[in-house]
């Protein structure tokens, strides 16, 4: 009877203290609402909403209780994400000219044409670059393109390609269009140079002594003068173009409130409380009015007191820090920021260890940390609202919601940059909080936990007495058997 007992009450609180299935929680739980402005829209579109401190101070951590909403009520797939920043960059591309016709002129120069496939190189062209493998030289090129009519047209004026690593090491043989205007890239080219040989003096000189018996009778300097030949290896067609680059933004300023500085002159320290605000915080930044000081800091959070056994710790230490500042004939530098592991508490604390030395005026703390934002598949034509703020009637946040996210990680990885929206007012509505799960209902009821155990000592006891009352003594175990 007993093992009966045991067998069919262990499975049954195995169940309540895994826990049974949480009741779902949906976003008619959320306290706040705020419309997403996005820019209209003819297809589906990603879109990125910067998360700030309002919906920073209400939601939980790992943002559980943040989702976005259609017009209809319907939730849309998000992904939470540090916030990006857009930066524009110039990158240059460029392709070889092919098959170049070469023809000496007359004078002494040169002519270069070539054609340009409009269908294999529909982008415009902003240049062309001379490849040579001369060193210190001067030489004037000229660019024409031929119109419809046949004549040659002047792109711009003689371009001066030159080496001077004689004298420094600078080099141009890029032939630039002038305004920077993007010129079809299709179409016949002429390359005009103005001299193929050029003339330069030699960097030796021969000196040529005569001497007899007396003396030195003559002396003749002599310097080499060497033509060379304008050697192109290839002509390049280039072009610059404005390019985004996606980069995690910088920290910023988050402001703090409720400041209270507080002296402890027993323990030769001061202690700032401030409000947190429950924002990314990755370092607090102290303002103080005095110069030449040195003083040891740290960041300190106080411990939830779950338990007796927790009563008696100390305060979380997040972080630690010499903070300083020299103003002296002429040495002038400063730190005064504490870094702490990226964190969103409600509160700080702040111990300045002062020692024997008076207490630093305190102006005010910054809070520095990155910024959020919520990226999401805006539909063409849909309107969206951001809902958060929400937790069950005992405190517990909210469940944290599973989206298929595929083809926003998929836009994200492939470079894509998600456009940008703004959130709108604050709408507050009074909701009913989330029921907690049958296990959180079970195992914070201290009288049915206490219950439980004694049943289970019970039931333990009474197998461990029926079992030695069937094996018997040991000396009459042959016997019984």
């Amino acid at each position: 009877m007993n093992r009966r007992i045991a067998t069919g009450i262990i499975p049954l609180l195995s169940l309540i203290v895994s826990g049974a299935p949480a009741l779902a929680a949906d976003a008619e739980h959320l306290r706040f609402l705020r419309p997403i402005e996005i820019a209209p829209r003819t297809a589906d579109e990603l879109v990125a909403v910067r998360l700030d401190a309002a919906v920073m101070a209400a939601t939980a951590e790992g943002y559980p209780d943040l989702r976005i909403l259609d017009a209809d009520g319907r939730e849309a797939s998000r992904v939470i994400r540090r916030a990006t920043a857009v930066t524009m960059k110039s990158v240059r591309t460029s392709f070889v000219i092919e098959r170049p016709r070469v023809r000496p002129l007359p004078a002494g120069g040169l002519e270069i044409e070539f054609t340009i496939d409009p269908e294999k190189h529909r982008e415009g062209i902003d240049g062309f670059r001379i490849d040579t493998p001369l060193t210190n030289f001067e030489q004037a090129v000229r660019v024409e393109r031929q119109d419809a009519t046949g004549a040659w047209i002047p792109v711009g004026d003689d371009t001066l390609l030159y080496d001077y690593s004689r004298f420094m090491n600078t080099r141009q043989t890029d032939v630039a269009f002038p305004g920077k205007r993007h010129e079809p890239a299709g179409g016949t080219w002429r390359i005009t140079v103005k001299e193929t040989t050029l003339e330069q003096q030699s960097t030796l000189m021969e000196l040529v002594r005569t001497l007899d018996e007396t003396g030195e009778k003559e002396r003749q300097e002599k310097v080499t003068i060497v033509r060379q030949p304008f050697r192109i290896n290839r002509i390049a067609a280039w072009r610059d173009a404005e390019v985004a680059e996606l980069r995690t933004a910088d920290a910023v300023d988050h402001p703090v409130s409720d400041i209270r500085v507080e002296d402890e002159p027993k323990e030769q320290r001061t202690r700032i409380r401030l409000g947190g605000g429950r924002v990314p915080t990755t370092a607090l930044r102290l303002r103080v009015a005095d110069r030449n000081f040195g003083r040891s800091a740290r960041v300190e959070i106080p411990r939830e007191k779950k338990n007796a056994r927790e009563a008696g710790r100390g305060p979380l230490v997040l972080g630690s820090a010499r903070i300083h500042r020299v103003d002296l004939r002429g040495i002038s530098r400063e730190a005064l920021a504490i870094g702490i592991p990226e964190s969103r508490c409600a509160e700080y604390e702040i111990v300045i260890d002062n020692g024997d030395s008076q207490p630093l005026e305190i102006e005010g703390v910054t809070a520095v940390g990155p910024e959020y934002e919520a990226v999401f598949l805006a539909r063409a034509g849909a309107s969206y609202r951001l809902a958060y703020g929400g937790a069950t009637d005992d405190g517990l946040p909210f469940p944290q919601p599973h989206y298929d996210t595929t083809a926003i990680d998929a836009a994200l990885v492939a470079g894509q940059s998600p456009s940008p929206a703004t959130l709108g007012l604050i709408v507050e509505r009074k909701v009913e909080p989330v029921p907690p799960p049958l296990a959180a209902r079970i195992l914070g009821n201290p009288w049915l936990i206490g219950t439980a155990i004694a049943v289970l000592a019970v039931i333990l006891a009474l197998s461990l007495v029926g079992a030695a009352r069937r094996l018997g003594p040991a000396g009459d175990e042959s016997s019984g058997a």
